[in-house]
Parts: structure tokens; C-alpha cells; sequence
């Protein structure tokens, strides 16, 4: 092996610093909004939190509503539900997916209420959330939803759309809105017993837990 030669300078192969920068930037608004929302969220402030110059945010983005929007691109990932052969197990593994990923990680909860609280006033930043996180896995639930049905795993008299919105809201963000309703208060959620109180309104009779 060579040695290198005296007053080289030999750079160690590592990630580019403009792809470090842009992660920094990326992630460091995340957190500024998760903490005080889109009124407290500034260049100026990306920039200081994520080390960098603000010509180097205004080379990629032009506004701080921009930042946001590709920011959300963080979160997103390709985690496909799997396809359990039962209606239980199959909204036992939602709930407990995202059990398991509030948990672990305490800025999604902060971010999704702040979300929530731009819906009217931002209308545009909830649109991006809605369309990059939201829809993608909604439309995987509305797929365990559908196989249920080709089963025959689920009351015939219930809209399919309605038992869609009582997935999302009592077993994929369960976690989020027990915390905002009930936050002085020793509410937990259990994965299991919230999918079992859903089943005994929504699946055939067969299959409703204690039949």
C-alpha cells in the first residue's frame, strides 16, 4: 500500500456536504414547526437550527412553506401491510404499527397537531401533509378493508367508507387524539382492546370477539 505522498491531503470518502446540509435543513424544520407551528417558523430560524447559510435555503426553496412541503418527504416510506389472511390480525398489526411509531418517535405526534391546527389557515401545508403521508396509507387500509369484505369478515350493512374512517381514527392515530382529548388524564391506548371494541361493531357476527 502507497503512502501518501507529504503535503497531500487525503479526503476520506464520505456523505456530500450538500446532501448533509440538505437533510439538516429538512429535518431541522420539522422540528421548529412541530414546536411553535407556521407563525414561528422563519428562514432565518431553518437556517440557524440546521447550521447553514439562508443562501443556502434560497437556492432550493424560495418560501418556508416550501421547506415544509418537502420536508414531509422525511416521514414517507414504503411499508406495505401485510395481507394477515384475518380481519383481526390484520388491524392488530395497524394499531400496533402505529403504537409502536408515536412511541418512538415524539415529533410525529407534535407535527400532526400542529397539522391539525393549520388545516384552516394554511390550507396548502395540511393539502401536502394530506397528500404525501395520508393518502398513500389510507388507501392500504381501504385495501384490508376490501379483502375483509371478499371474505366475508364484515357486517354487510355497514358502508365500507364509514369502517375506512373508524380504522384511521380509533386505530392508526388512536395514540394522537387520546393524548389531545384526554391530556390530564391516565388514558392509554391498548392496540388490542381497541381493535376488539371496533370489531364488535363492524364484524360479522361470526367474528366479533366472545362470540
Amino acid at each position: 500500500m502507497n503512502e501518501a505522498e507529504p503535503g497531500l491531503v487525503v479526503r476520506k470518502v464520505g456523505r456530500p456536504r450538500s446532501v448533509q446540509s440538505h437533510q439538516a435543513i429538512l429535518e431541522a424544520t420539522l422540528e421548529i414547526f412541530a414546536e411553535e407551528g407556521l407563525q414561528g417558523l422563519s428562514i432565518e430560524a431553518i437556517a440557524e437550527r440546521a447550521g447553514v447559510g439562508k443562501t443556502t435555503i434560497y437556492r432550493r426553496w424560495s418560501s418556508k412553506e416550501d421547506v415544509i412541503k418537502d420536508a414531509l418527504d422525511v416521514f414517507r416510506g414504503e411499508h406495505p401491510l401485510p395481507d394477515t389472511g384475518n380481519i383481526r390480525d390484520d388491524l392488530l398489526y395497524i394499531a400496533k404499527e402505529a403504537h409502536e411509531l408515536f412511541k418512538r418517535n415524539a415529533l410525529m405526534g407534535k407535527l400532526l397537531t400542529k397539522m391539525i391546527a393549520e388545516i384552516k389557515s394554511r390550507p396548502e401545508i395540511y393539502q401536502a401533509f394530506y397528500d404525501k403521508l395520508a393518502t398513500p396509507r389510507i388507501q392500504q387500509f381501504r385495501q384490508v378493508v376490501e379483502r375483509a369484505q371478499e371474505r366475508g369478515e364484515l357486517r354487510q350493512d355497514i358502508d365500507a367508507t364509514f369502517i375506512l374512517y373508524q380504522i384511521v381514527i380509533s386505530l392508526a392515530y388512536g395514540n394522537l387524539f387520546t393524548d389531545l382529548l384526554f391530556p390530564n388524564t391516565q388514558a392509554v391506548f391498548e392496540p388490542e382492546m381497541a381493535v376488539d371494541a371496533l370489531l364488535n361493531g363492524i364484524a360479522a357476527r361470526s367474528l366479533q370477539p366472545g362470540k
